[in-house]
């Protein structure tokens, strides 16, 4: 048996299965332009098809969460549609001569980490918004379908999803009818998706530390301890 700590958002115990999510990052490449013009074009056209696909997410959200905290993909369009970010963007492709994707996610990077710097522990949650909202429009300019939420490719119900951290598209999106944990690795009480999985009434554990990714497979059976602020996994054993 193999113990991890972390912070609980639910004071209660759950068992299942773990089902081990991996995020699909798009691979981003650097791309020299002169035509600098036609790559503030496709942003502001990405801008718009994200505020359409953050638009229906909302409705979605309002549905399960109600009106109060589907407010964090009105914020989130609000940080897409946001002067200071367009024009760090902007500014990326006029001054390194580059492609919007690659503008996008330098800019996104310096966003979120002074965001995760900060002392506020709730404005430092606001660095996994900002990897949404990159994630969101990297895809939309390199024509790959977003992954709004997580594909359970386990069969049954009752699983523990156990994965790195969570965007609060993915949570809001998920099938929640057959999950009844989260596990991350890292991660923050205070961020959207944290907030979310307990509106939902989702148990959840953050912060267990990676290596817990390095023990759990999907299949392996996980009890999540939201009263000790455990998450154990009976079946494996420390080498």
């Amino acid at each position: 048996m193999m113990e991890f700590s972390g912070i609980s958002l639910c004071p209660c115990a759950v068992t299942g299965r773990a089902f081990v999510f991996s995020r699909h990052p798009i691979p981003v490449k650097l791309i020299h332009t002169e035509n600098t013009d036609l790559e503030k074009q496709r942003l502001l056209y990405a801008k718009e098809t994200a505020v359409s696909q953050l638009s229906e997410i909302y409705s979605v959200a309002v549905s399960k969460v109600g009106t109060e905290l589907a407010g964090i993909f009105r914020t989130h369009i609000m940080m897409i549609t946001d002067d200071d970010f367009l024009d760090a963007v902007f500014e990326v492709i006029d001054t390194q001569l580059v492609n919007a994707e690659y503008a996008v996610s330098l800019t996104a990077y310096n966003f979120a980490n002074i965001f995760a710097a900060m002392d506020d522990t709730y404005m430092k949650a606001r660095a996994a918004d900002i990897r949404d909202i990159s994630a969101r429009l990297t895809a939309i300019l390199s024509q790959v379908p977003s992954d709004n939420g997580i594909e359970l490719c386990e069969s049954g119900n009752e699983l523990v999803v156990c994965t790195d951290d969570l965007l609060p598209s993915e949570v809001i999106m998920c099938d929640i009818g057959r999950i009844s944990a989260f596990v991350t690795a890292n991660g923050s009480k205070n961020s959207h998706s944290a907030i979310l999985a307990a509106k939902l009434g989702i148990p959840a554990v953050v912060c267990v530390g990676d290596e817990f990714l390095n023990c759990v497979s999907t299949g392996d059976i996980v009890t999540v301890n939201g009263l000790g602020n455990k998450v154990i996994l009976p079946g494996a054993v420390r080498i």
